[in-house]
């Protein structure tokens, strides 16, 4: 299946590149969308309204809905166009569409790697990612689909990077 590394052939397949800069002759790993829960303030506000408006009768729901309606837009779209990326190269974040936030760092500059998933997450097969640099900096990434797969990405390439170096 294309977007995956197989753990018994060791062969690589590179994932979908729609709406990612790639520079010549990289290869994308890993490309994920964050899940839902990255926008629970704005879609927590959605249902607030929405359940308001369910005890004004049908002008009180047409009105919720008025108001509902473009915050899931906005939070469906935001969501769309925010992406977390491993390729063979680098790993980078772009997340948001009004207020939008990007971070990359190669490869090699990787230090290391946390993970976590509370248990609400591990009902929703999702997970955190922490990446971090020797200089402190690190790139959060929240609401990871198969998040121990995408660490596991990232430390073989780190690993395949190391014994290129002859580092260890």
């Amino acid at each position: 299946m294309a977007g995956e590394t197989s753990h018994k052939t060791g062969m690589r397949n590179s994932v979908s590149t729609d709406g990612i800069n790639t520079m010549q002759g990289e290869v994308v790993l890993q490309n994920r969308h964050p899940g839902w829960g990255l926008w629970w303030k704005l879609l927590a506000l959605a249902g607030f309204f929405f359940f308001a408006g369910l005890s004004g009768g049908l002008e009180g729901i047409v009105g919720s809905l008025v108001l509902v309606g473009p915050i899931v837009g906005y939070v469906a779209f935001a969501r769309m166009q925010s992406r977390y990326i491993v390729t063979d190269e680098r790993i980078k974040m772009d997340i948001g569409l009004i207020r939008s936030q990007s971070r990359e760092y190669r490869i090699s500059d990787v230090q290391g790697i946390d993970t976590s998933q509370s248990i609400i997450a591990k009902l929703f097969g999702i997970g955190d990612i922490a990446v971090r640099t020797s200089d402190g900096t690190q790139i959060p990434w929240r609401g990871v689909p198969d998040h121990e797969e995408v660490a596991r990405t990232i430390r073989e390439h780190q690993r395949q990077y190391d014994s290129s170096m002859d580092r260890k």
